[in-house]
């Protein structure tokens, strides 16, 4: 089971929104992933496979070794976040 986070600046209800978006686009996909969300402060003390924020925060994110980094402009878009999630984990249609 892969760990997710979606973070975001403050960790409320952006981050809410998107992990419920997350959590749609792995289901849709079949992708077995526990989702949680957090704020840019939390991430440290948090571990994940796959890490969903905004273009703006991920220069901000620490880099770990094994952790893919996916960025998203709209919070609800599930189709485009399906695609983004294809290509970062390099799955095939």
């Amino acid at each position: 089971m892969l760990k997710v986070l979606a973070v975001c600046v403050n960790g409320m209800g952006s981050s809410l929104i998107l992990r419920m978006t997350v959590e749609k686009a792995f289901q849709q996909l079949g992708i077995d992933a526990a989702v949680d969300h957090c704020d840019l402060g939390g991430y440290r003390g948090k571990t994940a496979d796959v890490v969903v924020t905004t273009a703006s925060l991920a220069s901000s994110i620490p880099e770990r070794d094994g952790v893919t980094i996916i960025t998203i402009k709209n919070f609800v878009d599930v189709d485009g976040l399906k695609e983004k999630i294809k290509v970062a984990l390099n799955l095939e249609d």
